[in-house]
């Protein structure tokens, strides 16, 4: 068992989430050194577990999100910083980090790193030279196209999607794979937010998961 004493002296990580899919609960189940809180932004079943460093919360605050975005994250910044965090990872997280959000948590911590785990490879460009898979739902859609997922953790800098840099890129997730698993039979099943879940959930915990280690190691 983690004693406080140990805690006190691991890296604190915030994930964001909008999904219970995400890599939270299972990178502190398998890094003891760092002590991990998950904050969804809505309540649903979330099964924390007997995980000593791992804790959830729920920033159930969509109303005021939807009336004052600028309220909104002006009071998760202050929540975020009481667990004086040193990374904050985003994961399926859905909503675009503000600048202000951005500059309020650099304010507090100089040394503070804010990244995004983004389940779509931002080195395919489209036709007019922009990132072909950045932005929501990428995941699908790089599926869709090329039959596979790969993911992309990069650096949140500022307000612009997608556009920080890149710290490393994860192995990719094909469909024979999955076939191979029994997860779907056809690539369009993707579409299909239950089977959705599944490919994400088994990408990040065979392709990603080895790759945030990777990251945080580096940093």
């Amino acid at each position: 068992m983690i004693k406080d004493e140990d805690l006190d002296s691991s890296k604190r990580i915030v994930f964001l989430s909008s999904s219970f899919v995400n890599i939270a609960k299972l990178f502190a189940d398998n890094n003891k050194n760092y002590d991990i809180n998950l904050i969804l932004d809505k309540k649903f079943p979330f099964d924390s577990g007997e995980v000593d460093n791992f804790n959830v919360y729920f920033y159930d605050k969509n109303k005021i999100f939807e009336k004052n975005r600028k309220k909104y994250f002006d009071e998760l910044a202050v929540f975020i910083d009481e667990f004086e965090p040193d990374y904050i990872i985003c994961d399926n997280y859905k909503k675009l980090l503000p600048q202000e959000f951005i500059d309020f948590m650099l304010f507090r911590n100089s040394k503070i790193k804010i990244f995004n785990i983004h389940h779509g490879d931002l080195r395919i460009l489209s036709d007019d030279n922009d990132m072909r898979f950045k932005g929501l739902n990428a995941d699908v859609k790089q599926f869709l196209d090329e039959a596979m997922i790969i993911s992309t953790i990069h650096l949140i800098e500022d307000d612009g999607i997608d556009t920080g840099k890149r710290l490393g890129f994860s192995h990719e997730t094909t469909i024979k794979e999955l076939k191979r698993k029994g997860y779907i039979n056809r690539k369009e099943e993707i579409l299909n937010y239950r089977l959705r879940n599944v490919v994400l959930f088994y990408h990040e915990r065979t392709k990603v998961l080895g790759l945030l280690r990777r990251v945080l190691d580096k940093l």
